[in-house]
C-alpha cells in the first residue's frame, strides 16, 4: 500500500502497555492513577526499552475519547510530563475507538511522507474516572447526559442531530443488539466467544504471552493496599459457559441477544508503540517488531457501528492484495463479541484460532483510547512468536467509523 523507497518503510520497533484495570471505583487496581499518569509511565519505558533517547523522537501522537479533564490535550501534557524536550511536538487525536490507531497511522504516514524519522503513538483512557453508562434504545438522552461523572455528561449534542436519528442507537450495545439482530448472529455463538475469550486471556497470562509487552505499574487492592500490577486484572479463571448463558441482557431486556459478558468490560490502561523509518532503525541496529503494510478506515451507518470493523478490514486487504487466507493472526477488538464473529463471517474466515487467539476485549476489558494501539502491537508479537507473517488487527468505532491495520513481519 505504501509505494515508497524501502527506506522509508514504517517500521514499528517497540511496543508496550499498562495492565488492563478494571473500571470501578472501588475495586479497580487502576483506580488511584490518573490515565495521563499511564501514559508518562509508557513513554519512559518505551526510550528505555529501545534505547532511543527522547530528543529523538519527532512527535508525540496520543489520543482518547473523551479529551477532557486529565485527558484534555494529552500529546503534549505527557511528552512534557515524561521529560521530553520541548522541541518534540504532540498531537492529539481523537476517532472514537479507533483514536490509538488512528494515532499510528498518523506515525505512518509521516514517515512514508519524511516529515520524521520517529514517532511515539498509540494513547490512554481511565474509565473509572470517565465512565460509560449502560444505554438501552428506550433511554432517554438527556437524562443520560445529566448523569455527572460520565463520558456522556461531558457531551452537547446538536439538537439538529435529533432530527436525523435517536442518539441513543449511537451506543455500542444497542448497535450491538442491532447487528445481531441485522446478521442473524445467535445468543449462544457470542456467549460462546465471550467464554472462549476468558478462557484464551487467562491462559495467555499463564503462558507469560504478554509479559513482553506490560510494563508493571503500582495498582492497588481492594482495602487500598499498593502492590506491583503486573497482569490485566479482568480475565476470568472461573468463567464457564453456562454462568455467562444466565446473564441477562441488559441493552435489550425483550429478546435481546446481547449480555454483559459478551460486551468489552470498562478498564482502565494505555498502549503505545514506536514507529519508525527502517533505514532509522537500521542505523540503529533495531530490529522490527514488524513493517506496516496497510491502513484503513471506513464509514458504516452510525447506527450500526460494530459492523464498521468489516468495511475497514475490506478495505485494507483490498489496497494492499494481501488475501484473507494469508493472515496468520487477526485480531479484532472485542468491543462486542459480535464484532470479530461478523469479521469472520465477511471475510470468510472459518478458522476461529488465529483470531484473538490470547483473548480480547470481552476478557482484557476495553480502555477505548487505549486499545487500537494494543491490538497492533500485540498482533505483532503474536505473529512473531507463531512465525508467521501477515497479521491484520481491526476496531470498530463510534458513530460507524472502523480502522485497521495491516502488518507484514520479516524473518
Amino acid at each position: 500500500m505504501f509505494p515508497v523507497d524501502r527506506r522509508r518503510e514504517p517500521v514499528i520497533v517497540g511496543y508496550v502497555r499498562t495492565p488492563f484495570g478494571r473500571a470501578d471505583k472501588k475495586k479497580g487496581h487502576l483506580r488511584n492513577q490518573r490515565s495521563d499518569d499511564l501514559a508518562i509511565h509508557l513513554l519512559k519505558a518505551l526510550v528505555e526499552r529501545t534505547g532511543v533517547a527522547p530528543r529523538d523522537v519527532d512527535e508525540v501522537i496520543l489520543g482518547a475519547v473523551e479529551l477532557v479533564g486529565e485527558q484534555a490535550h494529552p500529546a503534549r501534557n505527557v511528552g512534557y510530563l515524561a521529560d521530553f524536550p520541548v522541541e518534540v511536538t504532540g498531537l492529539t487525536v481523537e476517532r472514537a475507538c479507533v483514536t490509538p490507531m488512528s494515532a499510528i497511522h498518523i506515525a505512518a504516514m509521516s514517515v512514508v511522507s519524511n516529515m520524521g524519522e520517529c514517532y511515539i503513538a498509540g494513547g490512554l483512557d481511565s474509565m473509572t474516572h470517565l465512565a460509560i453508562p449502560v444505554m438501552r434504545a428506550d433511554m432517554d438522552i438527556f437524562e443520560v447526559i445529566n448523569e455527572p461523572g460520565t463520558l456522556m455528561s461531558t457531551q452537547n449534542p446538536n439538537p439538529k442531530l435529533f432530527d436525523k436519528v435517536n442518539p441513543m442507537e449511537l451506543t455500542g450495545g444497542v448497535a450491538a443488539e442491532r447487528m445481531a439482530e441485522l446478521y442473524g448472529l445467535s445468543r449462544e455463538e457470542m456467549d460462546r466467544w465471550a467464554h472462549r475469550s476468558h478462557v484464551r486471556a487467562v491462559r495467555a497470562h499463564e503462558e507469560g504471552r504478554f509479559a513482553a509487552e506490560i510494563v508493571p505499574i503500582e495498582g492497588h487492592l481492594d482495602d487500598g493496599t499498593p502492590f506491583v500490577m503486573d497482569r490485566d486484572q479482568c480475565p476470568r479463571a472461573n468463567s464457564s459457559y453456562e454462568k455467562i448463558a444466565s446473564l441477562p441482557t441488559p441493552f435489550q431486556f425483550d429478546g435481546g441477544r446481547v449480555t454483559a459478558a459478551a460486551a468489552s468490560g470498562q478498564a482502565d490502561g494505555a498502549a503505545v508503540v514506536m514507529v519508525m523509518a527502517r533505514e532509522n532503525a537500521e542505523k540503529r541496529g533495531l530490529t522490527p517488531l514488524c513493517t506496516i503494510r496497510g491502513i484503513a478506515v471506513a464509514g458504516c451507518d452510525p447506527t450500526n457501528l460494530v459492523y464498521s470493523a468489516v468495511p475497514a478490514s475490506k478495505k485494507v486487504l483490498a489496497k494492499t492484495g494481501i488475501r484473507a487466507e494469508d493472515l496468520d493472526v487477526i485480531e479484532v477488538n472485542e468491543a462486542f463479541a459480535c464484532a470479530p464473529i461478523m469479521v469472520m463471517k465477511a471475510l470468510g474466515i472459518t478458522d476461529a484460532e488465529r483470531v484473538n487467539p490470547n483473548g480480547g476485549g470481552c476478557a482484557l476489558g476495553h480502555p477505548v483510547g487505549a486499545t487500537g494501539a494494543r491490538l497492533v502491537g500485540h498482533l505483532a508479537h503474536e505473529v512473531r512468536r507463531r512465525g508467521g507473517r501477515y497479521g491484520l488487527a481491526a476496531i470498530c468505532g463510534g458513530f460507524g467509523q472502523g480502522g485497521a491495520t495491516l502488518i507484514e513481519v520479516e524473518p
